[in-house]
Order: C-alpha cells, then structure tokens, then sequence
C-alpha cells in the first residue's frame, strides 16, 4: 500500500480554522439560549461557570488558528488608515470588567494617532497585551495603555507587576514560553505573546518587551 503524503500540521490548522470556529460559535448562542432560562441559582452559577471555560477554549482556539494561518501565510492582512482612539476605547472598555474582576485598573490614556495597519490584527493585539497583564500582574496593580510618539509612534501596554527578567524576554515570545510568576490568570497556552510578535512581523511593525519595573510592550508602527 502506498504511504499517504505526509501532513504539514500548520497548514492543515489554517485550512479548517473556519470549521473550527464555528462549533464555538454555535455554543455561545445554545448556552446564551439557556441561561435565559435559568432561575435556580445554583444553575446559572453553573451556566457561568460553563461560560467562562467556553470563553477560554475559544480564546486559546483562535490563538492556535491565528497563528497556523500566519504561518502558512493564509493570513487576511489589509492595511489602511486606522485611528486609533475608537479601537483603544473599544478593547479597552470591553476588558475594564475582567480587569476590575482580577483586582486591576486599566488607564487609557487617549491618543488622536492615526496608523497605516490593519485594524482586526491590531485588535487582536492589543487584546492579548491586556489580557496578558490581566493574567501575570498582582491584583491592584494599574494597566497603562497609551502611543508615544518620540522615536516614532508606538502602542504601549505596560503594567506595574512582577515583570520578566531580560535574560527570559526572548523565551517567553517563543510558542509556549513562559515565566512562572504570581499572577491572577488561568494558566494560558503561552501563545499570547508569540502571537503579538508574529502579527507585529506580518504587518512590518516592530516589537519589543521592556521595561525597568513591571512590563512594557511596544508595537511600533512602520518597522522596528
């Protein structure tokens, strides 16, 4: 019997990353369709708890076919004009709950900035940035996200938590890398980082991890 041809599992992610997406999909509407239903206390506990791990697998689902999809190169990039006040309002506000749950404050610091980008991966960053402080700071640490625009305009998220030491920055930017730190997070896949440096790399902006104290991510625009 001949062999079949061998299998390229990235491509293979990038292929069905729609198919896989949509039991997710279908899942949130089925649990959002039962919980209008729910009136025992103990059975919406339930339902939300059940929401709250749907809500990660699909995260870390998207985190996985992202990637494979950068990988393969199937990736949908469109660059345009991108201003940057509605999107950082936007993810903003959308995590000040999750943040506010986890004991933190996240502080906008508003910008009339305007990028050559795209829009969804840009949001697809700045989500993991957050999310990512969310998870590895102590409770009542702040959340800065702000642009400077010396040395040329950047998006930066930086928090007032444990940090990482230089010497494992580079590790932790790797598939799976991480810091074994305090933190209020589940335990992730470690792809929250590797997925922000291989976007930063497919639009042409640069990324980096800095900072004296606590974390500071830079995107910057228009290259390193």
């Amino acid at each position: 019997m001949t062999a079949p041809a061998p299998l390229d599992p990235v491509r293979l992610l990038s292929s069905v990353g729609h198919d896989l997406r949509q039991p997710f999909q279908a899942m949130r509407l089925f649990l959002n369709l039962l919980q209008m239903k729910l009136a025992d206390p103990k059975q919406v506990e339930l339902a939300d708890r059940l929401e709250q791990a749907l809500e990660i697998g699909a995260a870390q689902m998207d985190q996985v076919l992202t990637l494979a999809a950068l990988a393969a190169g199937s990736a949908r990039v469109r660059l345009e004009q991108v201003p940057l006040a509605p999107l950082l309002s936007r993810v903003t506000g959308e995590l000040s709950d999750k943040a506010a749950d986890a004991g933190m404050e996240i502080r906008l610091v508003p910008s009339t900035l305007v990028v050559d980008s795209d829009p969804v991966m840009l949001d697809r960053v700045l989500r993991a940035l957050i999310e990512n402080a969310i998870a590895h700071a102590a409770p009542g640490r702040r959340i800065l996200v702000g642009v400077r625009r010396a040395g040329g305009p950047a998006l930066i998220v930086a928090d007032d938590g444990p940090g990482i030491d230089p010497a494992h920055r580079d590790g932790v930017m790797e598939a799976g890398g991480r810091v074994e730190k305090g933190g209020t997070g589940r335990r992730g896949l470690g792809l929250g980082l590797t997925l922000c440096q291989h976007i930063a790399h497919r639009l042409d902006h640069g990324f980096a991890l800095g900072g004296r104290s606590g974390l500071t991510a830079t995107l910057r625009f228009g290259g390193v």
